[in-house]
């Protein structure tokens, strides 16, 4: 497994990637606001889903403008390159999250959609990057078998927020994403509000409208 933890390293290879690691830590910012903007009346899974479904928006507005798209095949919320072979999916991580002296795992089990994307990575890694067609084969391989999927890991801890994008290669018995190629520790967020600073995405360029004014008779 390779693991870039040091600043030049990691801005390096994010560089690589087309991303930005101070887009990324706004990203999670505005998901750790909308956890903490939720109150005891809202339903128990709500905070934690509120965050994610604004990181997941977070995510696309500051990459939509770059040429990146949207998926929501199958209900599973990416963000998918230009050129179509990296995509982005957004989880809540366990305590080992952002630690280099820890192996993460999700915190909740994932579904079949992560578990397909976790197999299409192992087959890529296996037989190289992009993926080689099998020789006589009938079926052509998918856009989903094409690309590798990562993941945007992010857990609440006390007093700062940790993360990372990391590439995954395995899930245990319980559903859980255990397993890593890849990890792209990111800076830990502090949760002080009095640095907790969030800057938005930039609009897109608008044209300049002019409008004539002609006084009435």
């Amino acid at each position: 497994m390779q693991t870039h933890l040091e600043h030049r390293d990691v801005q390096s290879r994010l560089a690589q990637l087309g991303l930005d690691e101070e887009k990324l830590a706004q990203i999670v910012k505005r998901g750790y606001l909308a956890f903490t903007n939720c109150t005891p009346n809202d339903p128990p899974l709500y905070p934690g889903f509120s965050a994610w479904a604004t990181m997941v928006r977070a995510l696309r507005e500051y990459l939509l403008p770059e040429g990146w798209e949207r998926c929501d095949d199958n209900n599973y919320s990416l963000v998918i390159n230009p050129e179509g072979n990296m995509a982005i999916a957004v989880a809540t991580g366990d305590d080992a999250t952002g630690r280099n002296d820890a192996q993460p795992t999700t915190k909740s089990s994932k579904g079949p959609s992560t578990a397909e994307a976790v197999i299409s990575n192992q087959v890529q890694l296996d037989f190289g990057f992009p993926l080689i067609e099998v020789p006589g084969s009938t079926r052509p391989a998918s856009d989903e078998e094409k690309r590798m999927t990562w993941i945007l890991l992010v857990h609440r801890a006390q007093g700062e927020v940790r993360c990372e994008l990391s590439l995954p290669t395995s899930m245990g018995l319980d559903g859980r994403v255990d397993g890593w190629r890849e990890r792209i520790i990111l800076g830990a967020i502090p949760t002080d509000p009095s640095v907790l600073e969030i800057t938005p995405p930039s609009p897109p360029d608008q044209p300049d409208i002019n409008v004539d004014v002609k006084r009435r008779a």
